[in-house]
């Protein structure tokens, strides 16, 4: 669909390699926190009706609902530049199970850490921004071959 020179596929592949290293650095960290027995007592898979109505959680889950989201949007945008050789849909399938692979190991690093509480929401929230990022890389490809040559219409 869209070709890059070596040295910007280069350049993509070590953003991508450094935002996965940042994505379990801020996953993991800090290591203390870690038992080796697990909380799964700590797990939140469904929120109760007291936490819905505390705007201390409504803001939590606000936070954390940009934080994620923020946090795997540029692993998105990356895979889908590196991807290029792939069709679309590829690239989306790819992206999630790439971005909900990194979460699920994350939230499960956090099932035997203190201090951390792993989150069904978080996995949801990051499989989005991984996919956001993907949104946000095609749109930009699509615009970028509109504008190369006017006379193409791009595929919707």
């Amino acid at each position: 669909m869209f070709e890059m020179n070596t040295r910007t596929r280069t350049m993509d592949l070590s953003c991508l390699i450094l935002w996965i290293v940042l994505i379990l650095m801020v996953g993991v960290l800090p290591l203390r926190n870690f038992v080796g027995h697990a909380h799964w007592e700590y797990i939140k898979w469904v929120p109760t009706a007291e936490d819905i109505r505390s705007p201390q959680y409504i803001l939590d889950i606000f936070i954390d609902l940009v934080g994620n989201t923020a946090l795997f949007f540029p692993l998105g945008f990356f895979l889908s530049r590196l991807l290029t050789s792939s069709n679309i849909s590829r690239q989306w399938l790819l992206a999630a199970g790439i971005g909900g692979t990194l979460s699920l190991g994350i939230e499960f690093y956090q099932v035997y850490c203190h201090n951390r509480f792993p989150s069904i929401f978080d996995i949801i929230t990051n499989v989005t921004g991984t996919l956001l990022g993907v949104h946000f890389s095609l749109f930009r490809k699509t615009a970028l071959l509109a504008r190369q040559n006017p006379n193409i219409t791009p595929n919707p």
